[in-house]
């Protein structure tokens, strides 16, 4: 009896270990990599004006005349305010801005930063830095970076503030942040008169 199951044991065993060396053959082990993130095919202007949330930016730009900004090879990372963003500021203020090629030149400068902030180097600077990263922008002023609840906070100079809604998208000559706010660079202080 000992001698007939040690043998359909074995027997069982044989077939276990064929069946199994066959499906190693059959499915290889192939180690898995991370996809590779697309390659960026616009400029930082090109993928403001392929998404349907940034037409007045794309309006914006053109009328201040800061086309050629946008698209200098960079790198620059850009925190582009969506329509919504836009239409946050009071009609009136928004009509007054949009005339003014100068403050709009100065405002839309204002969302620029040199260099390739990606969310992982901003994190990370944030970390570093205390809680607190300012990034120096193309318009002379600073964005101040912080986190709250888990979400990248942006502070302007006037103290208002804006998050980061979608991030890391990748341009040829940088990368784009899309805002839930526009920023507001310090207005100069000019003198009363006496």
């Amino acid at each position: 009896m000992k001698k007939i199951f040690f043998t359909f044991t074995s027997t069982a065993f044989l077939m276990i270990a064929s069946i199994v060396t066959v499906k190693a053959q059959v499915d290889p082990v192939t180690p898995v990599t991370p996809p590779t993130p697309p390659a960026a095919t616009s400029d930082i202007v090109g993928v403001a004006t392929g998404s349907v949330e940034h037409t007045t930016l794309v309006e914006a730009i053109n009328t201040a005349n800061v086309l050629k900004v946008f698209q200098l090879n960079g790198p620059f990372t850009v925190f582009a305010p969506t329509n919504a963003a836009f239409d946050k500021i009071p009609e009136a203020d928004r009509k007054k801005l949009m005339k003014n090629k100068a403050e709009l030149a100065k405002t839309l400068k204002y969302h620029m930063v040199g260099g390739t902030w990606n969310s992982t180097t901003l994190m990370n600077a944030i970390k570093h830095g205390n809680g607190f990263v300012e990034l120096p922008t193309l318009s002379g002023g600073k964005l101040k970076a912080t986190v709250e609840d888990g979400k990248v906070k942006l502070t302007d100079e006037m103290g208002n503030a804006m998050f980061v809604t979608n991030a890391d998208i990748m341009a040829t000559n940088g990368i784009v942040h899309v805002v839930d706010g526009v920023a507001h660079p310090m207005q100069p202080v000019t003198a009363a008169k006496q």
